[in-house]
């Protein structure tokens, strides 16, 4: 006799034996870490975590309980952000108090500073917006241009993105001062030109200091809070040698982590001691049912060995 089973009633059976591999599989990752590694956040509540400049904090979505949160390295104290759905979309970082809410270039999509002490958003000027015709005739940049990096207090280059951040010293009072800056801005220049390079130039030339607040670093270093190390494409490596402290090794670390190195590093750890890296998630292939189901891995701290 054939006994009829409900299509929920499977739906469910699955949904359970899912549940059980999922709490199974995810502590048994935060178990196996690789050598030299430290767990800081557990596979089992779907870490995403972007890094924060200086290394103190990272940013936190627990994609399992939907939680939002600062996690604090130097304590572990969770310190909780503002309810600003920009942040979880495209929020980058310039520090532990201050997040530039991206517009993408749109000029219907604002570009902000968040403030996460006060919840308080201040709208970016888009010079781009606000200088159709940045590049005058002759090839050089429109002299009103300078008169926004006179005086400014904070400069940010995202090299990925080709965009420059500039705020006054006063810039929740005056939000006029602060502005958003494209590459594309310097005309025929930009085309040839590396992703952000006439902006680390234009800095140079103008005796200007500036803060890389790309973590990606697919075209640009990405320094250590003093400057001693700097992480590259394929590692870890001390500022301005070839001398390696990390070299990522396909062949040994491709189980563990993501086969991309640029997708792996999150973030430098404040005492440069160490990097934050992410391992992805993975396929557990279930050989029963031949399918296979998406698990998390944790996110760790990788020791630097700096002898």
């Amino acid at each position: 006799m054939l006994w009829y089973v409900p299509r929920i009633v499977i739906t469910w059976l699955v949904d359970k034996w899912y549940e059980n591999l999922y709490w199974k599989e995810c502590a048994k990752k935060d178990r196996e870490i690789l050598p030299n590694t430290e767990l800081l956040i557990s596979a089992c509540t779907n870490p995403e975590v972007r890094g924060v400049p200086g290394g103190e904090i990272l940013f936190v979505h627990e994609r399992k309980t939907g939680e939002i949160y600062l996690l604090d390295l130097r304590t572990g104290e969770k310190k909780q952000v503002p309810n600003d759905p920009l942040v979880l979309e495209n929020g980058i970082f310039l520090s532990s108090e201050l997040v530039w809410l991206r517009g993408f270039g749109d000029p219907n999509k604002k570009d902000y500073i968040l403030d996460l002490t006060s919840g308080q958003r201040y709208e970016l000027v888009d010079l781009q917006h606000k200088f159709p015709n940045g590049v005058l005739e002759n090839s050089e940049l429109n002299p009103e241009l300078y008169s926004y990096f006179m005086g400014v207090e904070k400069i940010f280059i995202h090299h990925t993105y080709n965009q420059l951040i500039a705020l006054a010293p006063d810039f929740r009072q005056h939000p006029e001062r602060n502005v958003v800056f494209y590459q594309g801005l310097f005309g025929l220049q930009s085309i040839d030109a590396k992703h952000g390079e006439l902006f680390e130039k234009l800095m140079k030339d103008l005796k200007l200091d500036y803060e890389i607040i790309d973590f990606s670093h697919n075209y640009t270093e990405v320094p250590s809070p003093t400057g001693k190390y700097v992480v590259r494409y394929h590692g870890v490596y001390l500022s301005g040698t070839d001398v390696p402290l990390i070299i990522y090794d396909y062949e040994y670390h491709g189980e563990y982590l993501v086969s991309d190195f640029s997708k792996a590093f999150r973030s430098w750890y404040y005492d440069e001691s160490g990097i934050v890296l992410t391992q992805g998630g993975y396929y557990y292939q279930e050989i029963l049912f031949n399918s296979h189901f998406p698990l998390p891995r944790p996110i760790l701290k990788l020791n630097l060995s700096t002898q």
